[in-house]
């Protein structure tokens, strides 16, 4: 007897030991999935979550991820099936998922049918024809989870089995978990449009504000924009420096604001106290531009636009690594600008003059590093 119990201990202490082990792959299989998911882009991250709910439901043989584009469901991930034939099968908005729980009432949760036979009447002789080529016209099982934000359904997720009659408990937990996480990612990226077009806006509402005031400012400030991306990019800087400097390039001259038109608009050259009072506009553009939530970054770099590599610059007169980088870039392509534009008091440089002047100032107006960059790209 005691031998027998010794036995049947050693057996259970085995299955335990193997219970921890298949959990533990499952941990690492989920923190794989999730591993920088966050810089990822879109099609990345759906590829790495589904490949990753994949491997850690057993049942699974074939599956497809499906999103609504368009007012239709277009498969855009898939394991196991033939590609070209499953991009036949794609589903109006109101037809899709004929008899499956994937309702706009529908919650994030997993579920399971079994498909006997298509009903022919529902389905056009075409996707009858594609799912017949996929196997899904009869005779699988299939887990599935819609995809949620606000009430609509924007994508569904479906793991096919063909050999087994259901999916297990844990299957359909790993499912509904997965689910979730995408519904929360789709969530984020709508929220994060919104934004991004709310931001947009208001960058082009405070533009428009000082164009409207100045005339020499308009079409300026997109060039301006367009000119330091392109050095910033010259420069090898990472994508959110290059955006950064893309909206304090826009709103650098925002400050004019606080000028008399009398002035901006002069006609003839500007006497000193006149030139005095257009130098205190980077001060203007920092009380504008530090009332925004997390402008920071875009506040400091419009605000030492007019700051010289050599210290001889405003409105503080800092120099060299004083002086934000960004704001370094910045300058040279405002500098660029305004030569190669048409002036009330003098006519336009062409680029090659301009960039005459860019190279002679090298380390006394321009950091020589942002000006040889300048030059290649506008030469």
């Amino acid at each position: 007897m005691e031998k027998l119990l010794k036995n049947s201990n050693a057996e259970s202490n085995e299955v335990e030991v193997e219970t921890e082990e298949i959990n533990y792959n499952k941990i690492i299989l989920v923190v794989d999935s999730f591993i920088n998911m966050h810089n990822m882009s879109k099609k990345d991250f759906l590829e790495e979550i589904f490949f990753g709910a994949f491997k850690l439901i057993p049942e699974a043989e074939k599956g497809t991820f499906f999103e609504l584009i368009d007012d239709k469901y277009v498969p855009i991930v898939s394991k196991g099936y033939n590609v070209e034939t499953l991009s036949q099968l794609v589903f109006k908005k109101e037809d899709a998922f004929i008899d499956y729980n994937c309702s706009s009432n529908a919650s994030v949760e997993a579920y399971e049918i079994y498909v006997q036979k298509r009903d022919n009447e529902k389905y056009s002789e075409e996707k009858i024809t594609v799912m017949k080529k996929l196997g899904t016209y009869s005779d699988y099982t299939c887990l599935y989870a819609p995809i949620q934000v606000e009430g609509l359904n924007v994508g569904v997720i479906c793991f096919d089995c063909f050999t087994k009659n259901s999916f297990s408990r844990t299957s359909k937990k790993i499912l509904k978990f997965y689910s979730q996480i995408i519904s929360n990612f789709y969530t984020q990226k709508i929220l994060y449009d919104r934004e991004k077009k709310m931001y947009d806006e208001m960058v082009t509402a405070l533009v428009s504000a000082i164009e409207v005031k100045d005339k020499y400012t308009e079409g300026h400030a997109k060039r301006v924009r367009q000119y330091s991306c392109a050095i910033a990019e010259g420069l090898h800087l990472s994508k959110q420096q290059i955006n950064d400097i893309g909206t304090a390039a826009l709103l650098h001259d925002i400050g004019k604001i606080g000028i008399s038109t009398e002035i901006l608009n002069k006609p003839g050259r500007l006497t000193e106290e006149e030139y005095n009072i257009i130098k205190e506009h980077p001060v203007y553009t920092k009380i504008i531009l530090e009332k925004i939530s997390g402008f920071s970054n875009i506040t400091n770099y419009a605000y030492n636009h007019h700051e010289n590599y050599d210290g001889t610059g405003y409105p503080r007169g800092i120099n060299h690594n004083d002086i934000p980088f960004e704001s370094q870039i910045i300058q040279v392509a405002d500098a660029y600008d305004a030569m190669t534009s048409e002036r009330a008091y003098r006519s336009a440089l062409s680029s090659s003059q301009a960039l005459e002047i860019i190279r002679k100032e090298m380390g006394k107006q321009f950091n020589p590093e942002i000006a040889n960059v300048a030059i290649k790209l506008f030469n």
